[in-house]
């Protein structure tokens, strides 16, 4: 079910509803603009840290357009799932002084119409969203009573019309009608708060409540003292202000609160998304973004690290094609893991997806995320107690332990981000050092291009006649040794960090001109005796 501003105060309900009774939760987000370019590339040399460092700037200038949660609840009488699947449409707002921005990047437009993106959903049908970070500045502005002269300030000339209108209707009405109440239709929710406001204000003799049954409604009692009526608390419609503001931080806020399992697939990138929207501002310390995100979601799960792990229990002939989400899904979907022939739990969806349903659809890949992860779970439970049979969540979670919290990295010197102490150490080969024996200056873009045959490398300079390889596999590292072994062009050996090091250089530059002016002395001075 798609949720836009349109239907999401109707369906909160039910959305809440499905995230209590699930045993986990799919999740998956598409963002305003992709990474790309030589800048953020991702690189074998790349430590988790130095990854953080490349996104975070930049993630600044993006955002989550579409959020997917899917809700899988069990029924244990007949061991299925049944998913319900909610695609959420976001968009930034403005109001008093605050105004979220973002960009958009050619190549991320092109690749979202490429995938249908609903442009118009968007930009008018979009829900709100704070950071906590901006919550904090709201609700300490209504405390300081300045909310309303900042939202007074912001509005636009068409929003200032209207409010004006509405004050000028309630005067018409005290003047000319002896009706005893008035109804206001007030769409708009900061309005709506500033009408409240400014009626109350204009005329302290009236009383301002919401209507009951339409909270679109602004019900204005002539006399404030009429008997059985009471003036709406400010703080009740701070609150409605708050929650209209909130949006869907309001979901993000339940699920911390609820802390069910979240799985997504590949997910680094949509942490540091997550962080940056719905936390605030990225830190500058990597140790602590991720101490933010676990005390957020902490049981997080990556079907992209996980099967990257399982795959290593399959033969070559038994293994998914490759671990991309499409891939790895319909694997599991269409039945080819001979692991799970037998006594594996149906999974159903509540409502049937649209039949235009593609991967990069929130809804759809979180859908597909849970899906892989119910699978990936019953096999290695069913792995562990030896026998293969009907598994449950609660098993299936208990399986998925040893991966809990722990993200996959892409093509990194670091398998993964742990977010529960320090991540492990680099599960690459060593690095390598090439110098050119045949040029005065090192050609890099040759380098790759002559390495390429031998596997998965990336190569930067070091220095004017040298650079370093970063490999993927020993395969490759052992490839490379061989190839230039007997090389009139390179020569390729072991990089060792300690002696290249700029400060290991250094020290011994500086050891070697110490030495040499000790020796300049020493013979200087014996000259002199002899003369």
């Amino acid at each position: 079910m798609e949720i836009t501003k349109n239907n999401f105060t109707e369906q909160l309900v039910n959305i809440t509803k499905d995230l209590k009774k699930a045993c986990f939760v799919g999740f998956d987000a598409e963002f305003t603009s992709i990474l790309s370019g030589d800048r953020h590339k991702y690189r074998l040399f790349d430590t988790n840290e130095e990854r953080y460092e490349k996104l975070k700037n930049e993630v600044r200038k993006m955002m989550m357009t579409q959020v997917g949660l899917t809700m899988f609840q069990y029924e244990r009488d007949l061991d299925t799932y049944i998913a319900t699947a909610y695609t959420f449409h976001l968009c930034p707002q403005s109001f008093g002084d605050l105004d979220q921005s973002f960009i958009f990047i050619a190549s991320s437009l092109k690749f979202l119409c490429r995938h249908n993106f609903d442009f118009n959903k968007f930009l008018y049908e979009g829900l709100p969203f704070l950071s906590k970070a901006e919550e904090a500045k709201v609700r300490q502005d209504l405390k300081d009573k300045t909310m309303p002269q900042k939202l007074t300030q912001s509005l636009d000339i068409s929003e200032e019309r209207l409010l004006q209108g509405y004050c000028s209707q309630v005067s018409k009405w005290q003047s000319t009608s002896e009706d005893d109440t008035i109804y206001l239709d007030v769409e708009n929710p900061i309005l709506r708060y500033l009408v409240h406001n400014e009626i109350r204000i204009r005329f302290p003799n009236m009383l301002t409540t919401d209507s009951l049954g339409n909270s679109k409604k602004i019900l204005i009692y002539r006399d404030k003292h009429v008997e059985g009526a009471n003036s709406a608390p400010m703080a009740i419609i701070e609150e409605d202000l708050m929650n209209n503001l909130l949006g869907f931080s309001r979901i993000i806020s339940l699920l911390e609160t609820l802390q069910k399992p979240i799985i997504g697939h590949n997910i680094f990138l949509d942490t540091v998304f997550l962080h940056n929207q719905f936390i605030g501002p990225l830190p500058s310390k990597y140790s602590v973004f991720k101490k933010n995100i676990h005390n957020m979601l902490p049981h997080l799960y990556d079907t992209k690290y996980i099967s990257s792990e399982m795959s290593k229990m399959l033969s070559y002939h038994e293994v998914w094609r490759s671990n991309m989400l499409q891939d790895l899904y319909e694997f599991f979907a269409e039945g080819k893991c001979r692991k799970l022939q037998n006594g594996v739990s149906f999974i159903k969806v509540s409502q049937p997806f649209n039949v235009k349903q593609t991967y990069h659809e929130a809804g759809w890949d979180s859908f597909c995320s849970g899906y892989c992860f119910i699978r990936l779970g019953h096999w290695m439970a069913c792995e562990n107690s030896g026998t293969y049979r009907p598994v449950g969540p609660t098993e299936t979670v208990a399986a998925m332990a040893p991966f809990a919290n722990k993200v996959n990295i892409i093509r990194g010197a670091i398998p993964y981000m742990s977010l529960v102490g320090a991540d492990p150490p680099s599960h690459r080969p060593g690095i390598l050092l090439i110098e050119t024996l045949a040029q005065r200056t090192i050609n890099v873009g040759q380098v790759a291009s002559v390495l390429a045959s031998c596997g998965s490398v990336d190569v930067k300079p070091y220095g004017r006649r040298s650079a370093l390889l970063a490999s993927g596999t020993n395969i490759t590292v052992d490839r490379i040794m061989k190839s230039f072994k007997d090389s009139k062009e390179y020569r390729i050996t072991t990089f060792n960090t300690h002696k290249y090091s700029l400060g290991t250089r250094m020290a011994m530059w500086s050891g070697a001109l110490l030495t040499g002016t000790l020796v300049v002395y020493m013979l200087h001075k014996k000259v002199k005796i002899l003369i």
